[in-house]
């Protein structure tokens, strides 16, 4: 699938839960953490698009999210991540 945007490193505080899986957190969360993630959106408009994003480190679990647009997926990595428009890189 060819890439249509990403973003190679971005710090972002995450809470990382007992069984292993993470999310992105606030300040004040207790054990949050920061951690450099990369963000790729790949695929094709209009036959649908991946957001993965994954630790650089590999600490964290690689995880991803399907949407039907590029936009679909820079919404949803503002929602869950806070990552502004200007910051996708094409």
């Amino acid at each position: 699938m060819p890439i249509l945007a990403a973003i190679p490193r971005r710090t972002l505080l995450v809470s990382v839960n007992p069984d292993g899986s993470w999310s992105g957190a606030d300040e004040g969360t207790p054990g949050a953490e920061d951690a450099d993630l990369r963000f790729e959106i790949s695929g094709e408009e209009g036959r649908g698009v991946l957001l993965a994003y994954a630790s650089l480190d590999g600490r964290l679990a690689a995880a991803d999210h399907g949407g039907a647009t590029q936009g679909e997926a820079q919404a949803f990595a503002a929602d869950a991540f806070g990552i502004e428009a200007q910051e996708w890189g094409g």
